[in-house]
Formats: C-alpha cells, sequence, structure tokens
C-alpha cells in the first residue's frame, strides 16, 4: 500500500486526533494512540504485545515509531515506519499552530533531550 511522505503522514495522524492537547502527555509518557474514527494512530515499540511481534511480525525499531492510517487516509489506508524526532517535531509545529504553547514547549523539552542524549 502505497502512503505519504513521513512527515505528511505524521500531520495527517496529529491532526486526526478529536484532543490536540492529549497528544504532549501521551509523547511524555511514550503512549501509544489510535482513533476509532479513520483508523488513524502512532504504535510506539514499547506499545507492542507479544502477538503483535509473534504472530504479526511487527517490528518497531528503537528510536522509530509506527504511523497508521486507514479509512479515509490519503491514499487509502498506509502504514509508515519514521523516525520518533521526525514525529515529535511535526506534533510540536502542529501544536504551536494550534495555539496549544504549554504542550508544544513540552515537545520541544522531549526533542532537546533527545538531542543531547544522542551526543
Amino acid at each position: 500500500m502505497d502512503a505519504p511522505e513521513p512527515s505528511a503522514a505524521c500531520r495527517e495522524v496529529i491532526l486526526e486526533w478529536s484532543t490536540l492537547s492529549e497528544l504532549a502527555d501521551f509523547a511524555e509518557r511514550r503512549l501509544s494512540y489510535g482513533n476509532s474514527d479513520g483508523g488513524f494512530g502512532v504504535i510506539y515499540p514499547e506499545g507492542l504485545d507479544e502477538y503483535d511481534i509473534e504472530v504479526d511480525g511487527i517490528d518497531i525499531p528503537t528510536g522509530s515509531l509506527l504511523i497508521y492510517g486507514w479509512a479515509f487516509a490519503s491514499p487509502p489506508g498506509y502504514e509508515v515506519l519514521v523516525e520518533e524526532k521526525l514525529y515529535l517535531g511535526t506534533l510540536r509545529d502542529v501544536l504551536w499552530e494550534r495555539g496549544f504553547t504549554a504542550g508544544a514547549e513540552r515537545v520541544a523539552a522531549l526533542l532537546n533531550g533527545q538531542s543531547q542524549s544522542s551526543r
């Protein structure tokens, strides 16, 4: 299945979440999420269970996330691995654009922490 380019997929998944202000908390807690409206979501490696790994064969490398969209995705239906830094940068930008300044700053702090730990 075709997928949009990674930053567009991140933006699409983020904007499909009904309560944007929750996403900074999810990012801090590394909490996977998905909606049932159009089937958009994010899966962290820690969000996989034994069935996902052994039966479905899902592998999310460290530092990556699985972004997905189904029913109303453009193009219809996709899964794409993205770097967590790309997702967090996109989330920060969307929160900032939508006026969620405190959330954007929390996500920026996560990004700064990742940059410092990769040195």
